[in-house]
């Protein structure tokens, strides 16, 4: 059980043990059954629709509301896995090894009947321009805070590779390649000067969420001293190193007097949202942007700019084959452009009522 746990996210885990503790093993109670397996129960199709019924109006939901079909999905699947792990047979499948369609009608009623989801709103680089001109020189907090935003807009990084949460492991120094021209440099010990002279960068990906291990993403200059994804990775490994911080450690760490923290996308999150607010033209409400936003963000500044979808794969590392991503993905002749587009072509602005356009929708699903 402790090696099934650790093939995925510590998040995933724990949503496992939660729905299991929580809800599947009360209801269970409430039906007087005391086998969480039910192993005596030859169609066990009735009890997990019974299951999701109470999920789905709230009764036996985490939050205690009604929850959408995706979520009552999601959380019938938590339930199969605690099966799964200890050798127990799937509930949810038939004798044919697919989801009984007892279940799968219900799910799709359910799904014709929820409003549409609410997605992430791509962030128009104005916004990350304002919170840049109003952070405080002299606060690093401020300082962190916008550089690893812009790091995440031109890498396409999620939250979890650029913020600090109790359960993630984002970027680190170590991570991090620096190129002047085709020499390399060893951020770690080069010169400081060296690294405000690089020409192009690349993060090595150890631990993403598509499992590709040691994916590679390039990136060159965007012409903006600030706004640059080799620019702001300079920065903050200038920063770690003057405070002597080791390779491991995270990027979006800031010191005070009292002791070491780390950005998180709250922090992200608020920033953005308040300079949303300062920018009402732009069409983008505060509630609508998130940290999640940075990576759809930047997708939406290469689509803007009429990069290629299969390059926007790329960097974006969105489903495509893996030798592909390795071989190109990091070559400079693709690379060294990118920024420089990104950030001429991320002043873009949404229709009322609209959340991206529609040729661009499938590259910014989650």
């Amino acid at each position: 059980m402790h090696t099934s746990r650790t093939a995925v996210s510590p998040d995933r885990a724990r949503a496992v043990t939660t729905v299991w503790k929580y809800c599947w093993l009360p209801f269970l109670s409430q039906n007087g059954i005391t086998d969480p397996f039910l192993t005596g129960v030859r169609d066990k199709i009735p009890l997990l629709r019974v299951f999701a019924i109470r999920l789905r109006d709230g009764r036996l939901s985490r939050g205690g509301k009604p929850i959408r079909a995706a979520h009552v999905r999601d959380e019938i699947f938590r339930v199969a896995q605690a099966f799964t792990r200890v050798g127990a047979p799937d509930p949810r499948f038939d004798c044919f090894g697919q989801i009984d369609s007892r279940l799968s009608t219900l799910y799709t009623a359910w799904t014709k009947m929820d409003p549409a989801p609410r997605r992430v709103k791509p962030l128009p680089l104005p916004i990350l321009h304002h919170a840049a001109q109003h952070a405080a020189p002299t606060n690093p907090t401020q300082i962190a805070i916008v550089d690893m935003a812009w790091i995440a807009v031109f890498y396409l990084l999620r939250p979890g590779e650029y913020c600090k949460s109790a359960d993630n492991a984002p970027l680190t120094a170590g991570s991090i390649k620096m190129l002047i021209g085709n020499r390399p440099l060893d951020v770690l010990t080069c010169p400081i000067p060296d690294l405000f002279r690089a020409t192009s960068s690349s993060i090595t990906f150890d631990t993403q969420k598509n499992r590709n291990r040691g994916e590679i993403i390039a990136q060159g200059l965007s012409g903006h001293p600030r706004a640059c994804p080799t620019k702001a990775l300079a920065r903050r490994i200038q920063y770690l190193r003057l405070h002597r911080a080791a390779p491991g450690t995270p990027l979006c760490s800031v010191w005070n007097t009292q002791h070491q923290f780390h950005v998180t996308s709250d922090m992200i999150t608020k920033t953005l949202q308040t300079s949303a607010a300062a920018l009402p033209h732009l069409g983008i409400a505060p509630a609508d942007i998130s940290a999640r936003s940075m990576r759809a963000g930047g997708a939406m500044a290469l689509l803007c700019g009429r990069i290629d979808a299969d390059v926007i794969k790329l960097v974006g590392r969105w489903k495509s084959d893996a030798m592909f991503r390795y071989l190109h993905a990091q070559a400079l002749p693709i690379a060294k452009d990118l920024a420089r587009t990104m950030l001429h072509h991320g002043n873009f602005t949404l229709a009322p009522g609209t959340d991206t356009p529609a040729a661009a929708a499938s590259l910014l699903a989650p």
